[in-house]
């Protein structure tokens, strides 16, 4: 098993895991370099599309500066800074006995250069929270390129606002760049690029799997990472809900993402004005089933483009996994 726990006394076998892992990790920054570098986004089924996110970038603002012009500007900044936890149970029949009750803090596209402050909003809600694991799903910055250093400072605030007995794991989104990982692992962040961890409790063994973003940055290592990882009760953490056929094909029983903001900005009664998945568009925001998996995307707990929101909620999500009768 390929895992980035750390395991003292190694043994022969452990090392070569970790060289291998660690050979990995540079293929994968490799190629992740080059993907970011083409200006492309690559998607599944090795279809390769130009990326348009200036011009969207440039509709976005003159939007933005017509909605200035209208009381509705500051109603959807208040709506984006009205960031909740939802609390959610998930029941599931092949959790091992030991996780029943075991807690999951999931948030996902933070984007915390477009609203200053937002690291303040979103602490205030997670100091006070006590959970097993926290789970990052991508898009910490707001641009597609460029320098993401104005992140950072913001990103130590939240995590020192993280009470997480088993770590905080984070995989990249679309909007992210193979540089942030470092400086995350170095925060104390598992950044996780098509990797498997595991998490034990009395023995028994849940895996969580962290894929690299699917919308632009997609390559076959992401299948590789779902097909390799051992049989149990398994974890995907992506960006998008893109692989959730693939994800649920190798025995995944969650899978956690975020990607659409929930549609961010959406008609009355919450219908998404656009949704920026393909594969996966039915699962653009909520709980959802496929097959025998179950999934969540969040609506994201920052905002993009502009800070707004209308008929849809900031948020961060908390999840008790529980063990329940098949």
């Amino acid at each position: 098993m390929e895992s980035i726990r750390y395991i003292p006394n190694l043994t022969s076998e452990d090392k070569l895991l970790l060289d291998i892992r660690e050979r990995r990790r540079l293929i994968w920054t490799i190629t992740r370099s080059f993907l970011e570098a083409d200006n492309y986004k690559h998607l599944k089924y090795g279809e390769k599309r130009k990326r348009h996110w200036h011009l969207f970038e440039t509709l976005i603002q003159i939007f933005g500066r017509m909605l200035d012009l209208t009381p509705l500007s500051q109603m959807g900044l208040q709506n984006a800074m009205n960031i909740v936890v939802n609390q959610i149970d998930l029941p599931f029949p092949d959790l091992p006995e030991p996780f029943h009750g075991y807690t999951i803090l999931h948030m996902t596209d933070l984007h915390l250069d477009l609203v200053p402050g937002i690291e303040n909003l979103i602490g205030a809600q997670i100091e006070n929270l006590f959970v097993d694991m926290c789970v990052l799903t991508g898009d910490y910055r707001e641009k597609v390129s460029g320098g993401y250093k104005q992140i950072l400072s913001p990103m130590r605030k939240i995590v020192s606002c993280i009470n997480a007995t088993d770590g905080i794991f984070a995989t990249l989104g679309n909007h992210d760049s193979y540089q942030m990982v470092d400086d995350f692992e170095r925060m104390g962040i598992t950044v996780l690029a098509n990797e498997t961890t595991d998490i034990v409790r009395e023995g028994k063994r849940m895996y969580v799997t962290g894929l690299d973003d699917p919308y632009y940055y997609y390559t076959d290592q992401s299948i590789r990472a779902l097909e390799e990882a051992p049989e149990g009760f398994k974890i995907a953490l992506v960006h998008a809900a893109s692989l959730f056929d693939a994800a649920a094909d190798n025995g995944y029983s969650l899978y956690l993402c975020g990607h659409t903001h929930g549609g961010q900005i959406c008609l009355p009664g919450g219908k998404p004005i656009i949704v920026y998945l393909r594969y996966g568009r039915k699962y653009y925001r909520g709980l959802w089933r496929y097959a025998n998996m179950t999934g969540y995307t969040g609506q994201g707990t920052g905002t993009c483009g502009i800070p707004v929101r209308f008929n849809t909620q900031s948020e961060i999500t908390l999840f008790r996994l529980k063990k329940s009768q098949g």
